[in-house]
């Protein structure tokens, strides 16, 4: 089974947010995807209250905690209302929120002691992509995000480059191929209950079936494509 994950960031308000989740509640079950959404935080629980059986993920979380931190999404309130995924470390977060490796490393073991799914992303600059040097880089990634001496529960790992994210660009299909092969033999090294590799950047309705295909890609991390109602439609 493949996941996939619609990150609608801010692009979407309530109306907008209500009318894609109806076409996902309406998608027969199946055995080839398991589709999240990751809408605007505060419409989670309207999304949870109309359509019930759809699967919701956080953006974010805050490492804060509970008590006098105006503003702060603490990991509980997403056990509190059962939301069972959180996304971390997306590029756009660690630009606008100076998150790094260390920070999404606290905020990944906040969500496995609070029973969240994490989606880590991981992912190189156009300078590095383009000096060759993507594998070494992702490999001190993951070294900084992950410890060798923790035993891991469930963890979905997603490969954005920053270079693709929203700029219409993508690697070529067998080099995703590559890098997702090259992350599942470094986690090796790592202690996982569960694993899936996903790839995000620039994924859209000409390239989804490519991807979806490849050997070594357990899914997809969505951005503004998934804001549109053809491409939901795409997985019925």
């Amino acid at each position: 089974m493949k996941y996939i994950i619609f990150n609608w960031k801010s692009y979407l308000n309530l109306k907008e947010t209500l009318s894609l989740s109806k076409i996902i509640s309406n998608l027969p079950k199946s055995k080839k995807y398991k589709i999240l959404s990751s809408p605007n935080n505060f419409f989670h629980l309207t999304i949870r209250k109309l359509f019930p059986k759809n699967i919701t993920a956080t953006q974010n979380i805050d490492l804060h905690g509970l008590g006098a931190n105006t503003g702060s999404l603490d990991v509980s309130y997403l056990t509190e209302s059962k939301i069972k995924y959180s996304i971390l470390g997306h590029s756009e977060v660690r630009a606008n929120f100076n998150d790094n490796d260390l920070i999404v490393k606290d905020k990944l073991k906040h969500c496995l002691s609070n029973n969240i799914v994490p989606i880590v992303c991981i992912g190189e600059t156009k300078d590095i992509y383009k000096s060759k040097k993507t594998r070494e880089f992702l490999k001190l990634q993951i070294h900084k995000i992950f410890s060798m001496s923790t035993q891991y529960q469930e963890v979905i790992l997603a490969y954005e480059p920053l270079w693709s994210i929203g700029t219409g660009l993508t690697p070529k299909i067998d080099e995703i191929d590559e890098i997702c092969s090259y992350l599942s033999m470094i986690l090796k090294n790592y202690s996982f209950k569960k694993i899936n590799i996903l790839y995000g950047g620039s994924v859209n309705l000409t390239n989804i079936s490519d991807i979806l295909n490849l050997r070594n890609v357990n899914g997809v991390l969505v951005g503004s494509a998934s804001t549109k109602s053809e491409f939901i439609k795409y997985f019925k």
